[in-house]
């Protein structure tokens, strides 16, 4: 852990933090509009495109975590 002391951590560890925390939200956003449908009449509304691009999301940033959770740059 010493030799991370001077080093910054690698952006595309920042990257996949960010589209976890935004898959996580447009996720419990879907299943929100799961249970609580909206009076307007969207046309593939029942596909819930919302859950299934933030899992996508979700899934690539964990990704992008754990493929750079050790790496680390000069600054």
């Amino acid at each position: 852990m010493d030799e991370a002391k001077n080093k910054m951590r690698s952006i595309w560890f920042l990257i996949g933090l960010v589209m976890s925390a935004m898959g996580f939200i447009t996720v419990l956003a879907g299943i929100y509009s799961f249970y609580v449908p909206e009076n307007q009449d969207v046309r593939l509304s029942n596909l819930h495109a919302n859950i299934w691009w933030g899992v996508l999301i979700l899934i690539i940033g964990l990704i992008y975590i754990v493929k750079n959770r050790n790496k680390y740059v000069d600054h």
